[in-house]
């Protein structure tokens, strides 16, 4: 789990700090920057209904360590430095990551069980570290292959291929294998879709916070290696409350008090940029705690509200599919309300504005209940 943490978000936070660079290099406009920096959660959220029957054939840790070939390729191949193989290598890194996405919920239920809170909590502080890790690095070591941005971007592969090793060594058997499921009756149930959007709305305001807050700090006058500094702080500071809280979600009945802390501290953060961008620091800290939580609980409240292993893989997928989608459009969306108004304080409103749905979703998906079981089919 700390293997498979720290390497799935390295290839998504790689890009922000070094964004304006691509965009001067490759002539990007803003829209076209934020699409690439949505590229890979748009794969999240496409890739993911595929997952539980590949799990079903291989089985979750066999799956997970096969997610690494694409993840490595990926980065190596956005070292080509133009645009089609930059988005080309993007969307097959993002095809890894959406396996490893889904698959390790799944994985967390089968091996640990009632241990599942202070699993998932390492496993979301490892992705922070990993995320902290590499985008605090990134403007050192480009700097270091003397501004050769695509040199930086590629190294990146040699820790994805670290993990595959190390992770293929794991020989006790596969889980999480099962029949297959009934997924038009999870299709049918509220509970499934206010999980779903709580995890969708929470990684759009995320992944928009990571693609834009280096662009942002540039233009309040920081300089390159303090708004990289800043993208760090972002994924650091999110750690003690990604610890925290699958623990403290785990052992409640009821998680709608932590929905409800999560989506006040990102809606402060956003808040305090908007009308006090010179004490960005501050906000970043915030952002970071409030997004800390509220992944963390996402990811707790899949394996919390689903009955078994086999719901839980269906449920991962479902939340994963379609809320990696809507996070999507998040980073696109700000840098083309960005073009359309040269600042960032409208499109810090707009995103503001998404906070009160992912609160009354993760309201709903904090109540003390379970998705229906559905009906379980033999495969022949």
């Amino acid at each position: 789990m700390v293997l498979a943490g720290f390497n799935l978000r390295i290839a998504v936070v790689i890009v922000p700090p070094v964004i304006d660079e691509i965009q001067r290099d490759l002539d990007l406009s803003s829209a076209a920057a934020g699409l690439l920096t949505a590229v890979p959660v748009l794969c999240f959220g496409l890739l993911a209904p595929a997952v539980p029957a590949l799990t079903r054939r291989f089985g979750a840790e066999r799956l997970l360590v096969a997610a690494f070939v694409p993840i490595t390729l990926g980065v190596l191949l956005r070292g080509a430095a133009f645009v089609p193989a930059l988005f080309l290598g993007t969307v097959v890194a993002g095809a890894g990551i959406a396996i490893g996405n889904v698959v390790v919920p799944v994985v967390v239920r089968a091996r640990f069980g009632s241990g599942t809170g202070p699993i998932m909590g390492v496993y979301v502080a490892a992705m922070g570290v990993g995320a902290a890790v590499a985008a605090g690095l990134m403007v050192p070591i480009t700097r270091a292959f003397d501004g050769r941005w695509s040199a930086a971007l590629a190294i990146w592969a040699v820790p994805a291929l670290v993990a595959a090793g190390l992770l293929a060594r794991d020989e006790r058997p596969a889980a999480a294998r099962g029949g297959i499921g009934d997924v038009r009756t999870l299709l049918r149930d509220p509970l499934a879709w206010q999980v779903t959007l709580f995890m969708g709305l929470q990684s759009l305001v995320f992944y928009t916070g990571l693609a834009w807050l280096p662009s942002i700090l540039r233009d309040e006058g920081y300089n390159p290696e303090a708004a990289g500094l800043a993208l760090t702080v972002y994924a650091l500071a999110g750690i003690p409350a990604s610890l925290i809280i699958p623990v403290l979600a785990a052992r409640m009945r009821d998680q709608r008090g932590l929905a409800v802390l999560a989506t006040a501290l990102d809606a402060v953060a956003i808040a305090g940029l908007i009308v006090a961008p010179g004490a960005a620091f501050v906000w970043v800290v915030v952002y970071a705690l409030g997004q800390g939580s509220a992944f963390g609980l996402a990811l707790t409240l899949i394996v919390l509200r689903s009955p078994d292993e086999r719901r839980t893989s269906e449920l991962s997928a479902l939340a994963q599919s379609v809320g990696y989608t809507i996070a999507a459009a998040g980073p696109f969306a700000f840098g083309a309300v960005h073009d359309a108004t040269d600042g960032w304080r409208v499109p810090l409103a707009v995103l503001l504005v998404c906070i009160a749905p992912m609160l009354a979703a993760g309201i709903g998906a904090g109540r003390a209940r379970t998705v229906a079981t559905g009906l379980i089919r033999s495969e022949r």
